[in-house]
């Protein structure tokens, strides 16, 4: 950025606090105008609607009461040109927001410096994820797809675990039903009576299968007609 360009965000910036700057404004006046700057969207140099946080407005209070307009202008930053002169970083950035997207910029960037040593700024890294729309707003507003647990056709994946408290009909359900105790017969009676409504699943998940039912699945596993299915604990 040349001197111009500083000099247009260094006077945006005054422009933003010169409400909360007065000297004879008291501590709890200027904290509520900065509330209320802060509540407002301010047109940027470039063009653009920004809002600033409470914190970015008092760190630029401080910084013009110690330098005035100079301080304001935008300095340097040591994590400059970094992501394009690692684009993995991006990619990875991107993998871990996806992976979590209420993970924060700030955690993207501590994860990427402790495995790699390079440090990039977390604004760098929130600018970047909100181009590529995986800012924590759009992803919020995806509807949720958990792709770990995904099935192709039914019987390929049952899940089973128990819920304390009223139990809701779900078509997806393979069975489900009252039992007054957690215990062995119990389990084996409702997967026997799932089987019989649905057919034999591909691969079963049981909670608490090796105390439960895992000799039982066991000899099923063995049976003709099972070749191949996988049991997990």
């Amino acid at each position: 950025m040349d001197h111009k360009g500083q000099e247009a965000i260094a006077l945006h910036r005054w422009a933003v606090i010169a409400e909360a700057a007065n000297d004879r404004l008291t501590a709890a006046e200027r904290g509520a105008l900065a509330r209320q700057i802060a509540a407002r969207a301010h047109t940027h140099p470039d063009g653009s609607a920004r809002r600033y946080s409470r914190g970015t407005i008092d760190r630029w209070l401080r910084a013009w009461r110690a330098g005035g307009l100079a301080a304001l202008k935008p300095s340097p930053r040591a994590d400059t040109g970094t992501v394009r002169a690692h684009p993995e970083l991006f990619a990875e950035a991107a993998a871990l927001r996806l992976e979590l997207p209420g993970r924060s910029a700030a955690q993207i960037a501590s994860i990427l410096y402790h495995r790699h040593g390079i440090r990039v700024h977390e604004r760098t890294i929130r600018g970047q994820l909100r181009r590529a729309g995986l800012h924590r707003e759009a992803l919020a507003a995806e509807p949720k797809a958990y792709g770990r647990y995904e099935a192709a056709r039914p019987n390929e994946r049952w899940i089973s675990d128990v819920l304390i408290g009223p139990w809701v009909p779900w078509p997806r359900l393979a069975d489900g039903r009252f039992f007054d105790r957690e215990n062995a017969r119990a389990c084996q009676d409702l997967l026997r009576r799932a089987i019989t409504r649905r057919g034999l699943p591909q691969v079963f998940y049981c909670d608490c299968a090796e105390r439960w039912i895992m000799p039982s699945l066991a000899r099923m596993a063995c049976s003709p007609g099972v070749s191949g299915r996988k049991v997990s604990a």
